[in-house]
């Protein structure tokens, strides 16, 4: 019988990070995910599907958070719900109550949670989720992370494979755009095994510093 496919809910936001949203989404795919993207909208009823990333490029998503949350009904909780960098995509995110309310199932149901370079501000500001957890994020963020209870790291001290990630648990956080690859394959290294992630790596002629 073969396994289920994972599901990813990327979200995106106007000014997220557009490579650490496009990056995550193509690896992911690669390593055969099934990979929806969802605009964080909270209060705009234009339904347009199109947002501005942080360096002007335009992106269009798969749907709204808003009826992505309403289709959980039916279809469940993701396998991981991811988010990308960007301030002020992080900024929307960290205001939009939706995003703290699928974050909090994932978080109790102990489903799968990625965030890189702004995002895990987010966390924090939706409850303090996985406070006391190691993580990492884009160094300018340490101390207000410090000061929510998390426990900051820096990754590239580590080493390894994928050492520019921090993984703990359920939370997989990396530092910025040039980790993106790292983070990405972390998180399908996580969902659909080693093996998998090591061919789309080799794929993507792609070696960790």
């Amino acid at each position: 019988m073969m396994a289920a496919t994972k599901r990813a809910l990327v979200l995106m936001a106007r000014g997220t990070e557009e490579m650490e949203l496009v990056i995550t989404v193509d690896v992911l795919r690669r390593c055969n995910v099934d990979v929806t993207v969802a605009l964080v909208q909270e209060g705009d009823k234009s339904g347009d599907l199109v947002a501005c990333c942080s360096r002007g490029v335009n992106v269009k998503a798969d749907t709204t958070l808003q009826a992505y949350v309403e289709a959980t009904t039916v279809q469940g909780l993701p396998d991981v719900v991811i988010l990308p960098g960007g301030l002020e995509g992080a900024k929307a995110m960290a205001q939009a109550s939706c995003v703290g309310t699928l974050l909090q199932s994932m978080a109790k149901t102990g489903k799968l949670v990625g965030a890189i370079c702004a995002a895990p501000t987010v966390l924090a500001a939706h409850g303090k989720l996985f406070a006391g957890r190691r993580l990492t994020s884009y160094p300018s963020f340490r101390e207000i992370l410090q000061a929510e209870g998390y426990a900051w790291e820096d990754p590239t001290a580590a080493g390894g494979p994928l050492g520019r990630v921090v993984r703990d648990e359920n939370l997989i956080t990396s530092l910025g755009p040039a980790t993106t690859f790292d983070f990405a394959l972390a998180i399908g290294e996580a969902l659909v095994g080693q093996e998998v992630a090591e061919k789309v790596a080799a794929g993507l002629l792609y070696k960790s510093r």
